[in-house]
């Protein structure tokens, strides 16, 4: 997940474009230069980007389980975890869950 640094750099960013884009140039460049984080267009930014980096690290960390190799190897092959898993790591991941935890401590 980006830093709290990133996150908000990000949202500067794009809530100074969509200032741009509505001709408020003047908020755009206060926002830019970070004098305009109580504005509604960078906290929903942020919020929307703190949003999608939380799904993004779930959806990687179960990406992690699945590129591993020993979830893949194992004799016999009843003894991996793929055998037992059988996708519920990635359909827990795409409704939102960690479902890496039921197999990893």
């Amino acid at each position: 997940m980006a830093s709290p640094f990133a996150q908000i750099e990000a949202a500067r960013a794009a809530a100074a474009a969509v200032l741009v884009d509505m001709g408020r140039l003047a908020e755009a460049d206060m926002v830019a230069r970070g004098q305009g984080d109580d504005f509604l267009e960078v906290r929903t930014a942020l919020l929307a980007i703190q949003r999608a980096s939380g799904r993004v690290a779930l959806l990687e960390r179960a990406l992690h389980c699945y590129a591993d190799p020993d979830f893949w190897d194992a004799e016999p092959c009843e003894a991996m975890l793929a055998y037992h898993d059988r996708g519920e790591v990635a359909r827990a991941a795409l409704r939102g869950r960690d479902g890496f935890a039921q197999h990893r401590d």
